[in-house]
């Protein structure tokens, strides 16, 4: 396994700074009080006051949470990238933290003016925000893409069947990958949690916790962003889901009994889309009324839907020696 980093490191600058500027603020900008209010009600009037240990403690921890999970899914989405795409999930981070950073500047801006009602730093928010989003999305534009080696098939000399049959023969490690990522899954991994960070930060000074909770909770959301991958190997078959690659479903190849080629009815038959149940089998698909029915040697049904039915079949048969048939 490559060990080697393989997402450049420097894209996370944004969200490094953000919280280096809010630290160098908080603590070379002047005196604060021993106690602060840490909470305060819709109108801005303090109802609660604290130490400022807890207002930096949540900031760092949040920080480096968030900079620790896009570490991770951006190194994930580079390793998987078949051509360079903008990485929108690269901008967790340096969006969350510079939002943070930027209302919890203005915080400090009100504790030093020493004001009795507290509103909202609109300027602050977009001076380090709004520059933080800016500069992550230049970065990202930037970044380097590292090429894959090409896939079973595509090489115009050889046809897929010829290209397979001479991987098998010499005994060469092969993948073959099949996508499904509809924009809807995309839309709805991003813009739920774009939705959510709304909300806790329109909360953040009346319920500190509370939005520190939805922040977390928002990485979940994340989990579908990339869709369905079918990556078949020469021993298994494996499907997995989103942009952390969850296993879903594995099959040894020498299980697999039939290939079909099937039509079905998404709603009529498993009632949705994703990952469904009947009584006949399991399917996986995320849109689409075509895909690829695989029989077991112990009866188990399986069905993956596809963009490329045929080929999918095609690689499935030719690798683990069945036949498709057609349905």
């Amino acid at each position: 396994m490559n060990t080697k980093l393989v997402h450049p490191i420097w894209t996370h600058l944004p969200a490094v700074t953000a919280l280096v500027v809010f630290l160098i603020y908080t603590f070379a900008g002047g005196t604060l009080p021993a106690k602060i209010p840490v909470h305060f009600n819709y109108g801005g009037i303090p109802n609660r006051f604290g130490s400022l240990w807890e207002v930096v403690g949540l900031m760092i921890g949040l920080s480096l949470l968030f900079i620790t999970i896009s570490f991770i899914l951006d190194e994930l989405w580079t390793r998987q990238e078949k051509q360079k795409t903008f990485n929108w999930l690269s901008l967790m981070d340096d969006i969350t933290i510079g939002v943070m950073a930027g209302i919890n500047i203005g915080y400090l801006v009100y504790l030093r003016q020493g004001l009795e009602v507290f509103n909202f730093p609109w300027v602050s928010l977009g001076l380090v925000g709004g520059g933080a989003a800016l500069l992550a999305v230049i970065l990202e534009l930037i970044r380097p893409y590292r090429r894959f080696s090409p896939a079973l098939g595509e090489s115009p000399a050889l046809s897929l069947d010829e290209d397979i049959s001479r991987r098998l023969k010499s005994k060469a490690p092969f993948v073959y990958w099949d996508y499904q990522n509809p924009l809807y899954v995309s839309l709805i991994s991003v813009l739920m949690p774009l939705l959510m960070v709304g909300i806790a930060v329109w909360i953040w000074f009346e319920q500190p916790w509370l939005s520190g909770l939805l922040l977390v909770a928002t990485i979940p959301s994340f989990i579908m962003y990339g869709g369905l991958r079918v990556i078949i190997t020469r021993h298994d078959l494996t499907i997995r889901l989103g942009i952390l690659g969850i296993k879903v479903l594995q099959l040894k190849l020498v299980d697999i009994h039939a290939v079909e080629k099937h039509e079905f009815a998404p709603l009529r038959d498993f009632g949705g889309y994703g990952i469904r149940f009947n009584r006949e089998m399991q399917a996986y698909y995320l849109r689409g009324n075509r895909g690829v029915k695989i029989t077991t040697a112990n009866g188990k049904k399986y069905l993956i839907g596809s963009d490329n039915t045929e080929r999918l079949a095609a690689v499935i048969s030719l690798v683990s020696g069945r036949k498709a048939a057609d349905i």
